[in-house]
C-alpha cells in the first residue's frame, strides 16, 4: 500500500484504488455520484429551486456510458483491494441499483441485501409532477462468505434505517446519515480494520470509522470537500481530547 491511512487524499477514485494493495482493505462504505446532474436541470436546495450544476458541480455530470464505465471499474478495484470476506456496501440512484449489483456480481461478488435509508421528511414536489423521493438505497455485496457480520440487535439488524433529512451535519449536497454509516461500519467490520471510502465526500465515513475504533481511508478530488471532511475529523479529536 502506497498511501498512508488515517488520511484523506486529493486525489480520484480510480487513481486511489490502482494504488492500493491486493487484499488490503476490510470493508468499502461509499456513495458515488449518481450522475443526477447530467438527466435533471433543476433541484432543490435550502428550500430553493436551483440548477443540478450549482447543487452538485461538474462531478456529478458524466455522460450516461461514462458513468456507468466509471462505476463498473471502481467495483472491480474494490473487490481487488478487499480481503477475503470483505464487504462493499455501495449507494445508487435508485434505476441503477440493479444494473451495478449485476456488475459486481459479475465481477466475483456475493450478493448480501439492500439497505434503504428512509426520509422521514422529504424534500418538498415543487412541480408537482411525481412522486417525492421518500427513499435512497445502499447494496450489500461481499467478496465471498462474509468475514465479519456483528449482528448487533433485532432491532438495528434490520435493512431499514430512518433519517430525518433535515439533521444535516455539513453543507455537503449529497450527505449521507452518520448514524446509518457508523451502523454499516459496525456491523461490517472490527476495531483496527480498515474502511475506505473512494468518494468520501463530506468525511462521513471516515469520521464513523474513527469513532469506532477503524482505520480510514478516503479520496476526493474536491479541495473543499476535503477541507469540510479534515475539519469534522479535527472536531472529532478535538471533543474526543475534551
Amino acid at each position: 500500500m502506497t498511501l498512508a491511512i488515517d488520511r484523506i487524499h486529493r486525489i480520484d477514485a480510480l487513481e486511489g484504488l490502482s494504488r492500493l494493495e491486493p487484499k488490503s482493505v476490510d470493508l468499502v462504505v461509499t456513495d458515488p455520484p449518481y450522475n443526477i446532474a447530467s438527466t435533471s436541470k433543476t433541484t432543490v436546495r435550502h428550500g430553493k429551486i436551483v440548477s443540478t450544476m450549482e447543487a452538485w458541480g461538474a462531478w456529478d455530470c458524466l455522460h450516461p456510458f461514462d458513468h456507468d464505465v466509471l462505476i463498473a471499474q471502481v467495483i472491480s478495484q474494490c473487490y481487488r483491494v478487499l480481503k477475503p470476506g470483505g464487504a462493499l456496501y455501495m449507494f445508487t440512484a435508485r434505476e441503477d441499483s440493479g444494473f451495478f449489483v449485476r456488475r459486481a456480481v459479475e465481477r466475483g461478488f456475493t450478493y448480501r441485501n439492500q439497505v434503504v435509508m428512509v426520509k422521514k421528511n422529504p424534500l418538498p414536489s415543487f412541480a408537482k409532477s411525481n412522486y417525492r423521493s421518500g427513499f435512497e438505497i445502499c447494496f450489500y455485496v461481499s467478496k465471498g462468505k462474509p468475514a465479519t457480520f456483528n449482528f448487533i440487535s433485532q432491532p438495528e439488524c434490520v435493512n431499514v434505517y430512518a433519517h430525518a433529512t433535515k439533521h444535516r451535519l455539513t453543507d455537503h449536497p449529497t450527505e449521507k446519515p452518520l448514524g446509518m454509516i457508523r451502523r454499516l461500519v459496525l456491523v461490517s467490520s472490527n476495531e483496527g480494520d480498515l474502511v475506505l471510502d473512494p468518494f468520501m465526500g463530506s468525511g462521513t465515513t471516515a469520521v464513523a470509522a474513527k469513532q469506532t475504533g477503524r482505520h480510514f481511508l478516503g479520496f476526493d478530488t474536491s479541495p473543499e470537500y476535503v477541507a469540510m471532511a479534515n475539519r469534522r475529523l479535527k472536531e472529532l479529536d478535538a471533543g474526543e481530547a475534551a
